[in-house]
C-alpha cells in the first residue's frame, strides 16, 4: 500500500540528507588523504634533499688528504664546505646546508642551515651557528630542549670531527640575536623556535657547546676521494 504524501516525504527528505551526508563525508575522506598526502610527499623531499646533501659532503669530506698518523691540533675551516651535524643523545644526524640566507625558508627546509654572519669551524675561536626546525614535518632541532651540559655535539667537515661539549641550553627572545655574535674561544651554537611546534613564536631556544678536541672523522673514507 502507497504511503500518504506525507510520509513520502519524510522518506525522500531522509534519503536526501543520507545522500549529502555520504558525499560530505567523501570530500572529508579525500580532503584528508590530500593532506596527508602532501605531507607524505613533503617528508619524502626532505629525505630525498638530505640524500643530496650526503653525497655532497662524502664527495668533497677531504678523507684523502688526511694523516691519520698525527693528531690534528690546530685547524681552520677558511671556506664553507659541507658538514655533517651529528647529535647522538638526542638521534640528530643531518648533513647541513650553507652558502644562503639562514632565514631562507627553502634553505630551512632542507637541513640544519648556517648563520652566514657566523664563524667557521676552527680551534683558534669563533662561534660556528646553525639554525633548524623544530615545528612542522621537519623538526630537525625538535629536542634541543633536552640537551644537558656535558653532551657531546660532532661536527663533521673536511675528514675533521669537531667535538663540543654542551655548556648551556637556554631561551632568548627572538630578535635578541647575541648568542650568534662571535666567541673568544672555539664554540657552536644550535638556534630553534620556543616552543615546539610553533611557527615564528617570540622566543628562540639555543644551546651552546665549547670545542673539547678535534679527531679525525671515525670512518672508512668513501670511494668518491
Amino acid at each position: 500500500m502507497v504511503g500518504s504524501r506525507k510520509e513520502l516525504r519524510k522518506k525522500k527528505k531522509a534519503t536526501g540528507k543520507a545522500k549529502l551526508f555520504r558525499i560530505v563525508a567523501a570530500v572529508l575522506i579525500i580532503a584528508g588523504l590530500g593532506v596527508l598526502g602532501f605531507a607524505g610527499f613533503q617528508e619524502l623531499m626532505v629525505n630525498y634533499r638530505q640524500a643530496q646533501l650526503r653525497d655532497d659532503y662524502e664527495a668533497t669530506a677531504g678523507f684523502s688528504h688526511i694523516d691519520r698518523d698525527q693528531k690534528p691540533e690546530q685547524v681552520v675551516i677558511e671556506e664553507w664546505q659541507p658538514m655533517r651535524l651529528i647529535i647522538p643523545v638526542i638521534d640528530v644526524d643531518l648533513v647541513a646546508v650553507g652558502g644562503g640566507d639562514v632565514f631562507d625558508k627553502a634553505l630551512l627546509d632542507q637541513g640544519p642551515t648556517h648563520f652566514q654572519m657566523s664563524d667557521l669551524p676552527n680551534t683558534e675561536g669563533g662561534n660556528v651557528a646553525f639554525a633548524g626546525h623544530r615545528a612542522g614535518r621537519w623538526n630537525f632541532f625538535l629536542d634541543i630542549d633536552q640537551l644537558n651540559e656535558g653532551d657531546e655535539i660532532y661536527l663533521d667537515v673536511d675528514g675533521y670531527r669537531f667535538v663540543y661539549l654542551v655548556e648551556w641550553v637556554e631561551v632568548f627572545d627572538k630578535y635578541d640575536w647575541g648568542p650568534i655574535n662571535a666567541t673568544d674561544y672555539p664554540a657552536i651554537t644550535l638556534q630553534t623556535c620556543e616552543p615546539k611546534h610553533v611557527s615564528n613564536p617570540d622566543w628562540r631556544l639555543m644551546a651552546r657547546g665549547r670545542l673539547d678536541e678535534v679527531i679525525y672523522v671515525p670512518v672508512e673514507a668513501p670511494d668518491a676521494n
